[in-house]
């Protein structure tokens, strides 16, 4: 992830610190920075997007649901 994230930010030469006018020692710096940045977030909303699936499924009782759509009765 992070050398994709790295990679596209190299290939695309842009730097999140060129466009927002902040100082960096020098270009490749701030585009080496920006690929660690945008792959470390999409490390994170993977983690994100798991966790909101995971409260949907507590709420919306998996289980249940399962048992309605395939006529199943309970046992215990």
């Amino acid at each position: 992830m992070v050398a994709l994230g790295i990679g596209a930010v190299w290939l695309a030469d842009f730097s999140l610190f060129a466009a927002w006018a902040l100082p960096v020692r020098n270009h490749a710096i701030g585009v080496w920075l920006t690929g660690f940045a945008i792959a470390g977030a999409g490390y994170f909303w993977k983690i994100i997007l798991e966790f909101f699936a995971g409260i949907s499924r507590k709420f919306t009782d998996q289980a249940r649901t399962m048992e309605k759509s395939e006529h199943l009765h309970r046992v215990a």
